[in-house]
């Protein structure tokens, strides 16, 4: 009985330490469910002896907010889910779930946004953040975003346009020897069927997987001093394939705009005196349309090339002026109707008479406009000097009878 009592405390002794040194071999500890700090290493990457760890990423994407031409940005809130596996991690008993406390004592791969304008971690009150870790050694970590990224646009078939707005994920630590990304094979995006745009419709996803390289200096192996800009880096793309709607940019510019050239050419009708109303009617068609395709380029960024919406505004324009141009031609015709010489009805005739006009010559009664000037002036001449003896001489005296006046007649041809 007395040797039983000594054996006790020795057999509980041994079964204490084997049981720690049991817990000091495995990183997950059987109580506290966290790895150990003290055989857990969070700075080394899974592998790090090895090649690289690959990776795996899963989107899914919730909502598209505005896609703002005039700042080249869209806003969109996503879930991504990140997969790899850590052999340090493995355990036996069921998976192990957390949140940022977990993710706090675990190896994470940082990943950066390339095209990022901004982003933030969604969360009330805290990080919408889960971490799951398997029996494997998997490790599932899960956050939800809220990003705003820059998506460069070509903007020469506006309002017609597609755009493809990217969202670009890279390594930001690990180049490709350390560290690879993968989209998962299965479903790699998966997007809310209830999104629903203000100005776009969602044509259609695609992904892809590349490397970006940012030498900058001559590679040396093993060195770290040049950190980013010596290497490449593994990098995951999805880009948003987005058909612009032209409803919008119909109703509220295209039909506008023509009914503008239309009633600009209501003056063709306008009696030519109505000077005013003719003015009035082609000035403010011209000056409205002016404030209609403002309204439309201040919506849009500066660009270096000429958009099909300016294409429209150039050929509305011409119209509008043309019909101006017409009234100063028609007015200057019908001012000049009683005093220029018009010889032909046809443009080039008409044209010539109003830039350089010609008096009309006036008419002679009883004298045809197509004789010529020498014989007008020889006809004048023969006129002048075929006179009746009545008008140079004639009796300064009454004759006595009529008689005597009917004989004292007589008609003298002077030549």
């Amino acid at each position: 009985m007395q040797m039983l009592r000594l054996i006790a405390p020795l057999h509980l002794a041994v079964l204490i330490y084997k049981g720690f040194v049991e817990g000091a071999e495995d990183p997950l500890t059987a109580h506290s469910g966290v790895p150990d700090p003290s055989t857990y290493d969070r700075w080394k990457r899974p592998n790090s002896n090895g090649g690289p760890t690959d990776v795996h990423a899963r989107m899914y994407v919730y909502f598209i907010g505005s896609v703002e031409a005039q700042n080249l940005k869209f806003t969109a809130q996503i879930l991504i889910k990140y997969r790899w596996k850590d052999p340090r991690l493995e355990h036996t008993g069921p998976p192990m779930n957390g949140e940022e406390s977990l993710r706090d004592k675990l190896w994470t791969p940082h990943l950066y946004l390339v095209n990022e304008h901004s982003s933030r971690i969604m969360g009330s009150g805290k990080e919408d953040i889960l971490v799951s870790i398997s029996p494997d050694g998997t490790v599932l970590y899960s956050s939800r975003l809220r990003v705003t990224l820059v998506c460069l646009m070509d903007l020469a078939k506006f309002p017609f346009d597609n755009q493809f707005c990217p969202l670009e994920l890279e390594s930001w630590n690990y180049n490709t020897t350390q560290l690879i990304l993968h989209w998962e094979k299965d479903t790699p995006i998966l997007i809310d069927s209830k999104i629903q745009l203000t100005e776009y419709s969602i044509a259609g996803l695609s992904t892809n997987e590349t490397s970006n390289s940012y030498s900058v200096f001559p590679h040396v192996e093993n060195d770290t001093t040049n950190s980013k800009f010596s290497d490449r880096y593994s990098c995951l793309t999805v880009n948003f394939h987005l058909q612009r709607e032209v409803g919008h940019y119909i109703m509220d510019y295209y039909v506008p705009s023509i009914l503008l050239v239309v009633v600009s050419w209501v003056s063709f009708w306008l009696d030519p005196n109505a000077v005013p109303g003719r003015i009035t009617l082609g000035t403010s068609t011209m000056l409205t349309f002016i404030t209609l395709s403002r309204n439309i380029a201040s919506s849009l960024p500066k660009v270096s090339y000429i958009k099909a919406t300016e294409y429209w505004f150039i050929m509305c324009t011409g119209f509008i002026f043309g019909s101006l141009v017409e009234f100063a031609f028609v007015n200057t015709i019908w001012r000049r109707r009683k005093t220029v010489e018009l010889k032909k009805k046809n443009t080039r005739h008409i044209l010539k008479s109003t830039l350089t006009p010609q008096l009309r010559r006036k008419e002679i009664p009883g004298i045809d406009r197509s004789q010529s000037c020498t014989s007008l002036n020889n006809e004048q001449t023969s006129s002048q000097l075929t006179l009746s003896v009545e008008s140079i001489c004639q009796s300064p005296f009454p004759a006595k009878s009529p008689q005597e006046a009917e004989k004292s007649k007589g008609i003298f041809t002077m030549t």
